[in-house]
Formats: C-alpha cells, structure tokens, sequence
C-alpha cells in the first residue's frame, strides 16, 4: 500500500471513530481509538477540521464531526431518490396507524436506518437514521437476509455467530432458515421482542423494477397494543405500504 492510500485510510479512521462514538472526542481518545499516534492524529485532525469535516472546540480541545458531512447526507439522499417517494408513504402509514415506522437497506452483514417517521418518542430512539440493526432478530433484518443467497446467508451466520439480544432471539441456524423462508413465502416478517423487550416489529420487502429487494419497510409497535387482531393489521398495512413504494420504483427504475 503506497504512502497516499495509508494517509487515506488513516482518515477513514478518524472519521469512522465518531460514527462509534457519540458528542466531542478529545484528541488523546481518538489516537487511543485508531491507533494512531498522537502526532500523526493531531495532523489528520486539523487537515479535516480545516477541510470543514471536523469541527474543532477550542476551549474544551475536541473535536466533533463538522457541517460539511451534511453535504454528504444530502448527496446521498439525491442518489437514494426512493428515500423521497418512500417518505410519503411511510408518513401515510404512520398518521393512519399513529404508530412509528422506518425504512432500511442492506449495508455489508446491516440494516442500516435510511429514513424514520415516528410518533412514539420512546421508540424513534431505537431506529434514527444512521443507525445499524443486526439481521438475524430484526424484522426488517430478516427481510433483508431472506433475500440474500444461500452463501451469503451462511457467510453472515458464520461471522454474526447469531447473537443473542434477549431471550427470544433466535440463535438456531436451521429454526432462523424455516423462518426466513416464511419471510419469502408470506412477505412479512416479525421481531416480537427478539431485539429489544416491549417491542413488537413487523416488516415488509420494497422491490424495484427487476423484482430485487432493495430495502425493507418496518412498523414498531410497543408490545402492549399488540393482540391478533392488531397482528393482522399492522401486516396488512405494512405490505401494502411497501407494495406502494415497489409500484413508484417500478416505474422509475
């Protein structure tokens, strides 16, 4: 790796480090985060705070990330046109069932968090934009695995070691691959308190115009306002969003 690619992923470093980490990071705690010798940090650090992709606090001596990362946000969501159209349904749905929903897409062995509409305080705080949810005990995680190759099915299972988040995480290879077939036969799927306790998830496909799954759309509901009947309508609404969403991707894609 020559000197240019090193001096590079050094940066990477520095900027991935507040992606772990939340608020102002001193600069003794980033060189203890990458590795990085002090030195060799403080020179990163002051070229991206210059660049504007870190601010700089003087009085306190830390560094946070800066404004110009929001020019990248918007990059990305003019790239992501469907986040748009999405939006829209995503609001309708969450007004019509006065419950918080959420939209995600696969990144690397994640469901990343690309869009939330919420109405529940309490619950927007597990799924704000950014944020990473495992695939194997999410709902929206189980939609997106099921559509994933055998191999790389196998692959996540080797390398996630199926962690479990409560006790009714499913952490059986062979009962998760009954359950993600389900996923494809039915076109839903549920997280009934396998990530976080109290909460209750169910989850739907968002297709574009090749019939490839592209994100998964999810409805969170506190355990407590859920009974059967609430159970089939939740997933009636869910699919339907979701089959609205893969219309408007159909024709523009």
């Amino acid at each position: 790796m020559d000197n240019v690619s090193i001096t590079v992923n050094k940066a990477i470093d520095i900027l991935e480090v507040f992606l772990q980490k939340e608020g102002q990071l001193s600069l003794t705690e980033i060189s203890e985060a990458t590795g990085l010798n002090v030195a060799t940090a403080y020179r990163l650090l002051s070229t991206l705070a210059r660049r504007g992709y870190l601010s700089q606090h003087e009085k306190k001596g830390a560094y946070s990330l800066g404004l110009k990362m929001l020019d990248f946000n918007y990059a990305i969501r003019r790239n992501l046109k469907f986040i748009d159209f999405a939006y829209l349904s995503l609001s309708r749905l969450s007004k019509e069932q006065n419950q918080s929903v959420f939209l995600t897409a696969l990144d690397a062995d994640e469901a990343l968090v690309i869009e939330e509409v919420g109405v529940n305080e309490d619950l927007r705080i597990n799924s704000p934009v950014g944020k990473r949810l495992s695939l194997h005990c999410t709902a929206c995680g189980k939609v997106l695995l099921a559509s994933l190759p055998e191999e790389e099915r196998k692959a996540y299972y080797a390398t996630s070691g199926l962690q479990p988040f409560t006790a009714n995480t499913i952490t059986d290879v062979a009962r998760l691959e009954q359950e993600l077939a389900k996923v494809n036969t039915d076109g839903v799927a549920y997280d009934n308190e396998e990530y976080r306790l109290g909460l209750w998830i169910a989850a739907s496909p968002v297709y574009d115009g090749n019939g490839r799954v592209i994100a998964a759309a999810g409805i969170m509901v506190p355990t407590s306002d859920v009974d059967a009947e609430s159970t089939q309508r939740f997933t009636t609404a869910i699919k339907s969003c979701t089959a609205k969403i893969s219309q408007i991707m159909a024709r523009i894609s």
